[in-house]
């Protein structure tokens, strides 16, 4: 298995050759594209209705899940990233800490995910192939390999399928949502006046 996991990750790590439009291109990809995922579910809290902020605290919490998840792993099984075994090209400054699975790609994954099980299918879909594009990046970049972005996918998988199960036993999700949009009231009443009732 690890020899496929290298051969696929020459087939897709960049060359010296590699154009540096491209290579900024995946940067962004790799490094910057993750920082709306806070956005967005900031944007669905506040301009959405009560499903849109149901859907974002539970892709909220899958989130959190998931990359607890990644931590057990990467703690209970240390796998190193490319360039600390000296294969490919590496185009981004990280630290030589554990390769799988990306933290990265699993944000993007699991969020994509969340939002597709609480049927906001055409903003998951959207959000699933940027979360492709982020792992095919950190691949390129030669900071991780495609094992470790499959890792990711299958860490979110299991997040985003089990936290919403947790959820609803004895409907904690709607309890929490309760809390949370009381909350909201307070801190900020002029705003979630506006947008509670929806």
């Amino acid at each position: 298995m690890e020899e496929l996991n290298h051969t696929l990750f020459f087939a897709i790590n960049a060359s010296v050759h590699s154009s540096v439009e491209m290579r900024l291109f995946a940067t962004f990809l790799a490094q910057w594209l993750i920082i709306g995922t806070p956005l967005l579910l900031i944007g669905l809290w506040l301009r959405g209705t009560r499903h849109h902020r149901a859907a974002a605290v539970t892709a909220t919490l899958s989130i959190v899940f998931a990359l607890g998840c990644n931590l057990l792993i990467s703690s209970l099984w240390f796998h190193p990233r490319p360039f600390m075994l000296g294969l490919g090209q590496n185009f981004m400054e990280h630290a030589p800490e554990s390769s799988f699975p990306s933290d990265h790609a699993t944000v993007m994954f699991t969020l994509a995910l969340a939002l597709m099980l609480a049927s906001l299918s055409r903003l998951g879909v959207l959000i699933l192939l940027l979360a492709t594009l982020v792992g095919w990046a950190r691949v390129y970049l030669g900071v991780h390999f495609p094992f470790d972005i499959a890792g990711s996918l299958l860490v979110s998988l299991i997040s985003a399928w089990l936290v919403p199960q947790v959820l609803s036993w004895r409907h904690l999700g709607e309890h929490l949502l309760d809390v949370l949009e009381r909350l909201y009231q307070r801190v900020f009443p002029p705003v979630a006046r506006r947008n509670t009732h929806r």
